[in-house]
């Protein structure tokens, strides 16, 4: 949590945005905990928090959105170079078929943003649906009368202005391994304290079933399914039914459980006495 607190302010600083470590920190744990516990909406409602923070904080509307967009992209092509990695090591070309369409797609995406922005030829031809599309929501939802192409120009603008150097990539990406491995690692020294063997060869790959299906969010922070998937994938690697059980429990208990509870508290904290600056 904290390697992806600290990719994000890294992305807020392109843009001249200085956030104190304690506040993305703080930000970052709460809308964790709003992402993981609500059903259905909680990813709405963490990435919404987390743009008005950001906003609170000193970024403007755009850098804020696209700090979120940029990290939220970087972290899956970097989730799929970590499922990539775990197919390779063992042995399933198909899983690796799989995860690196959607790496090279997320991306992809980024790059063209990039390029629209800074490209005024290419911005200019779509602002003219962009001011088109804010402007029939903007009736639909009744806000004040202010020019939608004047506010797409601008944010335009500042979006071609935003820039990070190729070691400030590497800085974002790095995080971003961090955020995963870090993560790994609580699930591989939880199979070590129910006293089984780690399956080096598919951990990575038994480690991203599972986060593909919290991610699915049938249940709030996928309750029931990561446990049932990772579970499997443990006992199909070769370890007893219980020992699998009791490492995916310890895992969830560390990686979900504790830091959704500390960001409820975060939230608790942050509504008695203001939120930290």
């Amino acid at each position: 949590m904290a390697a992806f607190a600290l990719m994000l302010r890294r992305l807020l600083a392109a843009g001249g945005a200085s956030v104190r470590i304690r506040s993305i920190l703080a930000t970052t744990l709460a809308a964790n905990a709003l992402s993981v516990s609500i059903p259905l909406a909680g990813p709405e409602l963490g990435t919404a928090f987390t743009f008005r923070r950001f906003t609170r904080q000193g970024a403007d509307a755009t850098l804020a959105g696209w700090s979120l967009l940029a990290g939220g992209v970087v972290s899956l092509a970097v989730g799929a170079v970590v499922v990539v990695g775990g197919g390779l090591a063992s042995g399933n070309g198909l899983v690796t078929g799989f995860a690196v369409p959607g790496g090279v797609l997320a991306v992809a995406a980024l790059l063209a943003l990039g390029v629209a922005a800074r490209r005024p030829q290419v911005r200019a031809w779509l602002e003219r649906p962009a001011a088109w599309a804010l402007r029939h929501v903007a009736r639909l939802r009744r806000w004040p009368a202010e020019d939608p192409a004047a506010i797409i120009r601008t944010s335009a603008e500042r979006l071609g202005s935003l820039q990070l150097a190729p070691s400030g990539w590497m800085t974002v990406t790095g995080l971003g391994m961090v955020n995963w491995l870090a993560d790994a690692a609580v699930l591989v020294v939880s199979i070590r304290a129910a006293g089984g063997l780690v399956p080096w060869n598919d951990l990575l790959l038994v480690y991203g079933s599972g986060v593909a299906a919290q991610s699915l969010n049938v249940t709030p922070g996928g309750l029931g399914v990561a446990e049932g998937t990772l579970s499997l994938g443990l006992v199909a690697t070769g370890l007893h039914a219980g020992q699998a059980l009791a490492a995916v429990l310890l895992y969830r208990l560390a990686s979900f459980w504790l830091v959704a509870l500390t960001g409820w508290l975060v939230l608790w904290k942050g509504h008695r006495h203001g939120p930290p600056c």
